[in-house]
């Protein structure tokens, strides 16, 4: 194995090989413990990587069909609005809202019944699809490409975004600065300290690279958030708890929640 590039959550620079997934070395930083893809992100093609065929079930890592999903979606994206806008740390009830990775733009076509909105999306593809298909103003391109006003947003989302990102660092200290004070910044992601990623190791579903190049866990997305500008309100679990049809059903779904063991969390910052 090469010599790993620094932590992208501590700028770390010495990290331990953990397992090879996909051709990739993901090791774990000796500083902070986050886990992320060692090669250096600048030899992945990401327009090549998020195509079309990744959005349409082109390859069997990532989405089965997302868009053709886009009924089921825009349901979930309604859930999380009711969610967010209604229970604590509560949203802004309307406002400027931002998604940062919006794909073909399902939860911001839900999202501009209550806020005025933006989208940010890196793939060519699917930016065009939110553009053309549902009349949404998607920038193409990174977040600090976009150069959007400071303070402007009350609320900015990334729905499971960050793991993609090779510097979420910088992307996170720009999504502060475009953050009205006072504002909401909520972000999903797996969690690799869960019990249930622990216990899968490489085989875990979301260890998937070159996709998904940082495997956070609470403490190492709480760092690199805070060395972004953010401040931690709240997190939560969501994801599954465990093998088997019992937690794959929605009781199973919602006890990996009450009992805080989902694999995936749910956090909110502000600044």
């Amino acid at each position: 194995m090469t010599a790993p590039r620094p932590c992208p959550a501590c700028d770390g620079r010495e990290a331990l090989p953990q397992f090879v997934r996909n051709g990739f070395d993901l090791v774990r930083c000796r500083r902070c413990g986050c886990v992320y893809v060692a090669q250096d992100p600048a030899e992945i093609d990401f327009q090549a990587l998020y195509g079309p065929g990744y959005y349409t079930g082109g390859h069997d890592a990532v989405f089965g069909d997302y868009v053709g999903q886009q009924a089921a979606r825009r349901a979930q994206a309604r859930r999380r609005l009711w969610w967010h806008r209604h229970l604590p740390p509560r949203w802004p009830r309307s406002g400027r809202l931002l998604d940062v990775g919006c794909a073909a733009g399902f939860f911001l076509a839900e999202a501009r019944a209550h806020y005025e909105v933006q989208g940010v999306e890196l793939s060519d593809w699917s930016a065009a699809h939110a553009r053309d298909a549902l009349g949404l103003p998607v920038f193409t391109g990174t977040l600090q490409q976009a150069a959007l006003p400071a303070a402007h947003f009350d609320v900015v989302t990334l729905w499971d975004v960050i793991e993609h990102v090779p510097d979420p660092v910088p992307l996170l200290a720009e999504a502060a600065r475009v953050l009205a004070p006072g504002g909401r910044l909520v972000l999903t992601t797996g969690d690799f300290d869960s019990a249930y990623a622990r216990s899968k190791g490489a085989d875990w579903h979301l260890a998937a690279p070159p996709w998904h190049l940082t495997l956070f866990g609470r403490s190492t997305m709480a760092l690199a958030a805070e060395r972004a500008g953010l401040k931690l309100l709240h997190c939560a679990s969501e994801g599954v708890a465990g093998d088997g049809p019992f937690w794959r059903h929605r009781v199973g779904l919602l006890l990996g929640r009450v009992l805080d063991r989902g694999d995936i969390m749910r956090i909110t910052f502000t600044r």
